[in-house]
């Protein structure tokens, strides 16, 4: 698959997708030759399918088969110009989930269990400014503004910029880790300091102090940003300022929250409530 490889990775900086997705579309598609034992310039339309089914029957979600066919659609339209192979196969229908979300009372005490400085700093940062994990591993020294208690976050998701509001408390947490930790470039650095900290890294801190707070909800990282959103909202703040400090492109993708805020419901009872059951 070596000039394949080559031409799909080629296409896919040519269409400007991040150095993430590339990756990840390359995985697929060479897991999926690796299935069948052969190029995937030469599946057919039915082997694919049969990938994709098989993937499912191993119990991968409907969000990651959709990421294959995404990575397939790539490349049999615009590397192998064979768009016929793909056609025929259908996006599954999304489901509709609800994030995962902490209290704040949790995302309270999970922030001061963790003990490492870095980390902490760390959590705190993505949790106060909602951030994806990507960006907040991304933060040079120079994207935080204390003059205009801003941070720049640069390049995210769909490649763009945006500003988020730095907190007070952040700001000052953070130059208490910068005066143990000394950062050059990257404010969170990896065991490289020019390198950034790895997300794989931030996702087993993250786990790890999940579990040491005995706390058994279902979360990840992007839980803090949900958290994020959702803590906005119950504090009233206007559903058009959370998208934008979320970079949401769409006011639909960050309606989503209204059904997690504790408020939406109003004073509505159970009608349970209202019957005389001794």
């Amino acid at each position: 698959m070596s000039q394949l490889r080559k031409r799909f990775i080629r296409d896919l900086r040519l269409r400007n997708y991040s150095e993430s997705t590339i990756k990840s579309y390359v995985g697929h598609i060479k897991r999926m030759g690796q299935h069948f034992n052969r190029c995937p310039s030469e599946l057919s339309s039915d082997q694919i399918k049969e990938y994709l089914n098989f993937q499912l029957e191993k119990g991968m979600s409907w969000s990651s088969v959709n990421l294959i066919l995404s990575a397939c659609n790539c490349l049999y339209k615009e590397t192998l110009n064979n768009s016929e192979k793909i056609e025929s196969i259908k996006r599954p229908k999304s489901r509709k989930t609800l994030p995962v979300v902490l209290s704040r009372e949790e995302v309270s005490v999970l922030l001061g269990s963790i003990r490492n400085v870095k980390h902490r700093a760390l959590m705190m940062t993505i949790y106060s400014a909602g951030l994806r994990s990507g960006e907040a591993c991304r933060l040079n020294l120079t994207d935080i503004d204390s003059k205009r208690m801003r941070i720049a976050v640069r390049n995210g998701k769909g490649h763009k910029d945006r500003e988020v509001i730095l907190s007070e408390k952040l700001l000052e947490y953070l130059r208490y880790y910068a005066r143990l930790y000394c950062p050059k470039q990257y404010l969170f650095y990896g065991r490289d300091i020019s390198q950034p900290i790895s997300k794989s890294t931030v996702g087993k801190v993250f786990k790890k102090t999940l579990r040491r707070c005995g706390i058994r909800k279902n979360a990840s990282v992007h839980t803090l940003r949900h958290s994020y959103a959702t803590h906005l909202l119950d504090r009233g703040i206007d559903l058009r300022i959370i998208q934008q400090l979320l970079g949401h492109k769409s006011i639909k993708t960050t309606l989503l929250y209204c059904h997690l805020a504790k408020d939406r419901f109003g004073n509505t009872k159970s009608p349970l409530d209202d019957l005389p059951i001794k």
